[in-house]
């Protein structure tokens, strides 16, 4: 124990005496280590994702692959409801089964008549809660939703529709229909992507006019429990068997997946939730290694360059009967020391970023932090992983000193491991290189897509929820014309859906064919109903036909897409004019062909859509404003709603930030990616700035010779970073093609992408050049510029 609290002591009295290279140690393995720690934090969080359920491992979900003339076309997250029952009884892999239905946005009243808008309604089976366990706060979970109008709320939305009162009881109101509250559970996760609020019985779908005995629509998620050791390549063999053999699925085929790895690998259409990318959590990852990686390379190099005038202390203690690992157990304890303090200020660091932080991931991935076990495990483990890391190298190679060699004077001038050094700098500038091209590369990406035409124009566009009406067939219309009547808006339409929302907001139907083709269809068509003034609000192309009339029914009318027009088999948009067309069970014809415009985010495929026309009822407003006084409009907007449904909650958006939206997650990498980009240049540059100075302090006298011999200021200081820009250039060559393809990867994901531009990778390698030249003439400058004089008398 007193040997080593004096190894301790004679540790900090080291540090203390080289105090300028002990804080560039300390800074950059704090930076590095707290870097490393919030990322660490984010990643596991992301693949945390359903962990909250003990049997999750054998919770699978099933989905429906599409498929026209033996090609793949898409996958659907929403299978048949009659599907369920007949897996559980054809399938004895299958131990349970649960539909889960997502309602949609929608009103709810409650009681007492307040109206709130609730996106997380979901109607399901009562098995919900037997493979998706709650802890419920009121209600018994064996009884909950077996009645045909019940709800169970979670608390966090019980305390929001009834304040502090009991809510079990209570009645709801949510489309005409009453339901009563039986069951209270707490609240989900936020590391689900199921986020359910209010939960009903399935069978109200039925009052929406939704069939649970059809096979001709798919509106549900199904979700198995299955028995434990269930293959699910082999369960997926039988899916397809059993999807080849049903007669009315056609070209339509059943694929099981894990829960587990939906939140990170499912890139389906109709999510329940935003999901996150498995490539991105991939990419953090190896940041975060890189930056710790970098950090402990700066001790590494700093350590071993000054080891000259540290091999003769370790040769000083051996000659006075040190053993080896007596000199080891010293120099391990400065490395420990070292990183106790840079975990010290580490945790410090993160403490303050923790705000800052939250903002870009969200508040749920650092929740109780500081609280939760497995963080501070982390930390133990980082600390004495990265302790011996450090510190084993540099203190073997000193405790491998010479005894004769380490007191001779010409000792000084040979420096052990400078192969090794520069290897590691090489290592450092490539790392630094390839984050920065991620970073600039991220910018270029996500400004392009921001920039691409959407094929209309959504500027000074207000989109305003519509409320739930029931037999009223003239307020929403109504409605319209006294937002017509408003000075600053030019125009307003009304539509079943808006651009930019999500897919689970469309109609979908994979049954569309021309009038007298028996080829069966299996593309998914996007559709909603439209008045005729979406087109002009939206400044939409028509590329042949017509709009619709105002003022008519236009019954049985309807309007496509380009996309729509190519896959239903028509050569140019004039040929689908006037051709009718089947779906929903009736025949509809073609009046126009509108260019194509994106409905989704650029990163998403176009969409084949197709567009009845609606008149007495609409889910959403848009509202073309004029760009002068926005904020007056919108208060006139809001007085005419407060007078026309006063009853009814108001929501609205601009539909360019809906569009924005959607490139959220990707700004959060991008965001993540230019910090740590910046962390990593700097603990770069601290330990060059390290090895600078201690290259500048050993050759003191041999500039003062040149000097004499006349050599002047600018060559000295060309001498002193020549070597260090060798090293630089290597690692940009380096860098270039590795970065080159990990961005490439990266950019697989975005159906309209970038070339990436050659400009940078000559910024990225101009700034490291920059950066290196700045760091190391700020430590060669002073040095050039000495009194020869002064110079010669130093050693």
């Amino acid at each position: 124990m007193q040997m080593n609290f004096r190894n301790l002591k004679f540790a900090w009295r080291n540090l203390w005496k080289d105090r300028f290279y002990s804080l560039l140690n300390v800074t950059g393995l704090a930076v590095a280590m707290a870097a490393f720690l919030l990322i660490m934090q984010y990643v596991k969080f992301e693949r945390s994702y359903e962990n909250c359920y003990p049997d999750a491992d054998n919770i699978w979900r099933v989905t429906l692959n599409l498929y026209k003339d033996g090609a793949f076309v898409t996958t659907d997250c929403e299978t048949h409801p009659p599907l369920a029952a007949q897996l559980k009884q054809q399938m004895p892999e299958v131990k349970d089964v649960v539909r889960i239905q997502r309602i949609g946005e929608s009103e709810v009243t409650t009681s007492t008549h307040q109206a709130f808008l609730e996106d997380g309604l979901y109607a399901v089976d009562p098995s919900v809660f037997s493979i998706f366990p709650q802890r419920f706060i009121a209600g018994d979970p064996q009884k909950a939703l077996r009645g045909p109008m019940e709800a169970v709320l979670t608390a966090s939305t019980a305390r929001r529709y009834f304040g502090n009162a009991d809510p079990v009881g209570k009645s709801l109101v949510l489309r005409g229909n009453t339901l009563t509250v039986t069951g209270v559970i707490a609240d989900m996760p936020p590391n689900t992507h199921l986020r359910m609020n209010v939960l009903m019985p399935l069978r109200i779908v039925e009052k929406f006019g939704i069939l649970l005995d059809s096979w001709g629509g798919n509106n549900n998620y199904l979700y198995l429990q299955m028995r434990p050791g269930t293959d699910l390549q082999a369960f997926n063999r039988k899916l397809w068997a059993f999807s080849a053999a049903h007669p009315q699925l056609k070209d339509k085929r059943y694929v099981a997946e894990t829960i587990k790895s939906i939140h990170l690998y499912s890139k389906k259409s109709f999510e329940p939730d935003v999901n996150g990318d498995a490539q991105t959590v991939r990419f953090l990852l190896i940041v975060a290694y890189l930056l710790l990686l970098i950090g402990i390379i700066n001790y590494v190099n700093l350590t071993t360059a000054r080891s000259a005038s540290r091999l003769k202390e370790a040769g000083i203690k051996k000659i006075l009967g040190a053993s080896r690992w007596a000199v080891i157990r010293q120099f391990l304890a400065e490395s420990l020391l070292i990183n106790l303090l840079a975990f010290a200020v580490a945790l410090l660091l993160i403490w303050a970023a923790i705000p800052f932080y939250n903002n870009i991931v969200g508040n749920a991935a650092t929740t109780g932090i500081f609280t939760n076990p497995q963080f501070w495990l982390t930390c133990v483990a980082l600390f004495i992983v990265n302790g011996l890391l450090s510190g084993l190298y540099p203190a073997y190679a000193m405790s491998s000193a010479n005894m004769v060699s380490a007191l001779s004077r010409s000792f000084t001038g040979n420096l052990q491991g400078g192969g090794l050094r520069k290897i590691l700098v090489v290592g450092q500038f490539t790392i630094a290189s390839v984050v920065l091209v991620a970073s600039l590369v991220m910018y270029k990406q996500l400004s392009f897509m921001k920039q691409q035409s959407l094929g209309m124009n959504t500027d000074q566009v207000l989109v305003v929820g519509a409320p739930n009406l029931l037999n009223d067939s003239t307020s929403y219309r109504a409605f319209k014309q006294e937002l017509r009547q408003l000075a600053r808006v030019e125009k307003v339409s009304l539509a079943g859906c808006m651009p930019g929302l999500g897919l689970e907001t469309l109609s979908t139907t994979s049954n569309v064919t021309r009038l007298g083709d028996t080829r069966a269809s299996s593309y998914n068509y996007y559709l909603y109903g439209i008045d005729a003034d979406f087109i002009p609000v939206l400044d939409l192309q028509l590329l042949a036909g017509r709009n619709f009339i105002p003022g008519s029914d236009n019954h049985l009318r309807v309007i496509i897409n380009e996309e729509a027009c190519r896959l239903l088999g028509f050569e140019r948009p004039e040929a689908a004019v006037g051709q009718q067309l089947n779906f929903w069970g009736g025949q509809s014809t073609v009046v126009g062909v509108i260019k194509n415009f994106h409905q989704r985010s650029l990163k998403e495929a176009l969409l084949p859509m197709i567009f009845p026309f609606i008149n007495n009822e609409a889910s959403y407003f848009a509202v073309k404003m004029s760009s002068q006084d926005i904020r007056g409009t919108l208060s006139s907007v809001e007085a005419v709603w407060k007078r026309m449904f006063p009853d009814h909650p108001l929501r609205y958006f601009f539909m360019d930030d809906a569009f924005n939206q959607q490139y959220q997650a990707d700004e959060r990498l991008a965001q993540l990616i230019n910090i740590f980009s910046v962390f990593t240049l700097f603990v770069t540059c601290l330990g060059l700035m390290g090895l600078a100075a201690f290259n500048v302090s050993r050759r003191t006298r041999e500039i003062g010779i040149r000097k004499i011999l006349g050599s002047s200021v600018a060559g000295i200081i060309g001498l002193l970073t020549k070597d260090f820009i060798r090293l630089v250039l290597v690692a940009i060559v380096i860098a270039t093609p590795v970065a080159w393809w990990a961005m490439n990867a990266w950019l697989q994901d975005f159906v309209y992408r970038i070339s990436i531009p050659w400009w940078v990778f000559a910024v990225t390698g101009g700034l490291m050049m920059v950066v290196a030249v700045g760091t190391i003439g700020l430590q060669s400058v002073k040095t050039a510029m000495m009194n020869p004089v002064k110079s010669l008398r130093s050693d």
